[in-house]
């Protein structure tokens, strides 16, 4: 009869040794799923903050140019 109870004993550390195993890599699975969408949403978000940064230089470039043409009137200088 110790010979089936030492048996079951192992097949009892190995079924929990597996079971832990398991549960490790689906917790990991489903960890590395929630990371990777967060990083595609930071990801989404800092090329919308790129196309903004853009266009606001791009706006800053004609202020400036405005404000050039506006110096060069009010200094007495003749647009081309």
């Amino acid at each position: 009869m110790s010979g089936t109870s030492t048996t079951r004993t192992e097949w009892s550390r190995w079924a929990g040794v597996a079971l832990t195993a398991l549960l490790a890599v689906l917790a990991f699975t489903v960890q590395w799923g929630v990371v990777t969408a967060k990083l595609d949403h930071v990801e989404k978000r800092l090329d919308e903050l790129i196309v903004e940064a853009r266009a606001l230089r791009t706006e800053y470039q004609a202020i400036e140019r405005r404000v050039s043409f506006l110096e060069g009137r009010q200094n007495g200088r003749t647009p081309p």
